[in-house]
């Protein structure tokens, strides 16, 4: 079967975690000493509109993006990896869950670029 392509998600996203063991503590890698993560979901998805103090469920919310993500087979976490890669530009953008809300038709998370991290 061929695949369809959706306009309503022509962009990607990867989700990421960081890898932790048994104790819950991070994972460092010996050599470079950075945290290490795993990819938990890789998913077509719509950029839906680029936002700024939000109000999700009557909570203010900083956040550069809001995509929306088809059903999703994992849940996402506040604080885990975004990378969004735009399909039109090439441009793939980083950055942390703000917020995430999943519902019947699919999951939509809100994300802080790397370059407006929260302080």
């Amino acid at each position: 079967m061929d695949s369809v392509i959706n306009p309503r998600f022509p962009h990607t996203v990867k989700i990421l975690r960081v890898d932790r063991d048994e104790d819950g503590n991070e994972i460092y890698d010996e050599e470079t000493g950075e945290t290490l993560t795993k990819v938990v979901l890789e998913s077509e998805c719509g950029l839906r509109d680029l936002v700024r103090g939000t109000d999700v469920d009557i909570e203010v919310l900083k956040a550069d993006y809001k995509l929306a993500l088809p059903r999703t087979p994992i849940i996402v976490r506040f604080r885990d990896q975004v990378v969004f890669t735009h399909s039109y530009t090439g441009e793939a953008i980083r950055g942390e869950v703000e917020a995430y809300k999943t519902f019947n038709l699919g999951t939509n998370i809100w994300f802080q670029s790397n370059g407006n991290k929260h302080g």
